[in-house]
C-alpha cells in the first residue's frame, strides 16, 4: 500500500524513539520559558506587595509628635526605602531578561515607582537617577497613558515633598490641586488622579478639604467608592457653625452633654487610645504655653492600651479625659466623621464647630487661620 509523503515522514518519526524524544523537548521550550517568566513576574508582585502601603490607609499628621516619633518615622522610612529599592532591582531584572513579555511594561513602571519610594533624603545621586528615570518614561509616547499617568503623579507627589522640605505633598492643598489640574490637563480624566483628590480632601482641614472634596463628589470620573467618601468630608464641613449635641462619658464618670463640659471655647481633642496610651501626642508646645481662656477635652478612642512600667503621660494642656470605648464604631466618631486620629476640633463658646483639623494645626486654628470665620 502507498502512503502519502507526508505521512510517510511522520511514520519515519513515529518509529524513532529519539527522534520524538527531541520533537516534544523542543516543543516544550517555550512552555517552560513562560512558566519561568511568569514564576519571576509573580515574584516581583509579591515583593511590591510587601513592600508597598495599604491602598486605603488612614492619613496621619505630618509633624512628628515628639523625638520619639520623629526616630520612629525616620527608621520606617529607612527600612521602607530599602524594600523599595530590592522591588526596583528585582523588576528591572524582569524588564531586561523578558523585554517580550506582556508584563514588560508594567515591571519598567513597577521599577521607576519603587526607586521613587526608595528616595532618602540624604541619597542625592539616588534621587536623581530616579526622577530622571521616571520623567522619561512619562513623556515616552509608546508607553501605555494609565502607566505614564501614574508615574506622573507620584513624580509630582515626590516633588512637592521635596519643596516643602519632607512634608507630604497632600499637607499642601494649593501646590496639590496646582498638580493635578496640570496632570489632567496632559492625561485626562483618571481615576488616578481622582483618588489622589480624595486623599487630599481627606487631609486638609476645613475650607480645602471642602473644595478638594467637592471636586471629587462632583467629577463624573469619580469611582462610586470615591465620591462616597468625598461625600464624607463634605459631611463633616457641614458641621461647621452647628452646635454639637454630643454625650461625651469622663473617665471615671457619668455620660454628660457637651455643652456642661464646654461652656467656653473647646479644643476637642480625639486620639487613639490604643496606640497612644500614653495621651495625645504633638502638644507640648501647648503645654508649656495653653492658650487663656480655652478649655481642652481629650477623648480616648478605642481601649487604652496599657501603659508601660516607668512611663510618663506626654505634656498636654490640663483638661477632662473622656473615653469612646467602642473605637471607630463609636457614634461620637460617625457623628463628626473622623478619618484619621489624632484629630482636633475647636468650639466657639455656644458649642459651634468654628474648625477642624490635625494636632500640629490647633494653634492656627485657635488663631482663625485656616477655617471659617463665624458670624
Amino acid at each position: 500500500m502507498s502512503l502519502h509523503p507526508s505521512v510517510r515522514r511522520f511514520d519515519c518519526l513515529a518509529v524513532r524513539p529519539w527522534r520524538r524524544a527531541l520533537l516534544g523537548l523542543l516543543l516544550a521550550l517555550p512552555v517552560a520559558a513562560k512558566d519561568e517568566a511568569e514564576r519571576e513576574w509573580d515574584h516581583v508582585a509579591r515583593l511590591r506587595r510587601e513592600a508597598g502601603r495599604p491602598a486605603r490607609s488612614r492619613p496621619v499628621d505630618p509633624v512628628p509628635a515628639d523625638r520619639a516619633e520623629a526616630d520612629r518615622r525616620r527608621r520606617v522610612q529607612e527600612d521602607g526605602a530599602r524594600r523599595f529599592r530590592e522591588v526596583a532591582r528585582t523588576a528591572r531584572d524582569f524588564a531586561a531578561r523578558h523585554g517580550s513579555h506582556p508584563r514588560a511594561v508594567d515591571a519598567a513602571k513597577v521599577a521607576i515607582l519603587a526607586d521613587l519610594e526608595g528616595i532618602l533624603p540624604r541619597d542625592a545621586r539616588h534621587a536623581a537617577d530616579a526622577r530622571s528615570a521616571a520623567e522619561a518614561f512619562r513623556r515616552n509616547p509608546r508607553h501605555p497613558a494609565a502607566a505614564r499617568a501614574e508615574v506622573a503623579l507620584a513624580l509630582e507627589q515626590r516633588e512637592i515633598s521635596r519643596r516643602t522640605l519632607g512634608r507630604p505633598w497632600h499637607a499642601q492643598p494649593v501646590l496639590a490641586e496646582g498638580m493635578l489640574d496640570r496632570l489632567r490637563g496632559e492625561f485626562g480624566d483618571r481615576a488616578e488622579l481622582w483618588q489622589a483628590g480624595l486623599t487630599l480632601a481627606e487631609g486638609a482641614a476645613c475650607d480645602a478639604g471642602r473644595e478638594a472634596a467637592q471636586r471629587v463628589y462632583q467629577a463624573p470620573g469619580a469611582a462610586p467608592g470615591l465620591r462616597a467618601a468625598a461625600r464624607q468630608v463634605l459631611e463633616r464641613h457641614a458641621l461647621v457653625r452647628q452646635p454639637l449635641a454630643l454625650t461625651l462619658t469622663p473617665a471615671g464618670g457619668r455620660p454628660t452633654a457637651l455643652e456642661r463640659l464646654a461652656p467656653e471655647r473647646t479644643v476637642l481633642c480625639f486620639y487613639d487610645a490604643e496606640r497612644q496610651p500614653l495621651g495625645p501626642p504633638g502638644l507640648h508646645a501647648l503645654a508649656e504655653r495653653p492658650p487663656s481662656r480655652v478649655r481642652w477635652i481629650y477623648v480616648a478612642v478605642g481601649r487604652p492600651a496599657p501603659v508601660p512600667k516607668g512611663a510618663r503621660a506626654r505634656p498636654r494642656p490640663n483638661g477632662v479625659l473622656c473615653l469612646e470605648p467602642a473605637g471607630w464604631r463609636s457614634p461620637v466618631v460617625s457623628t463628626l466623621r473622623i478619618n484619621q486620629l489624632p484629630y482636633a476640633f475647636v468650639l466657639d463658646e455656644r458649642q459651634r464647630v468654628s474648625g477642624y483639623g490635625r494636632v500640629s494645626e490647633i494653634p492656627a486654628l485657635l488663631e482663625g487661620i485656616g477655617r471659617p470665620i463665624l458670624p
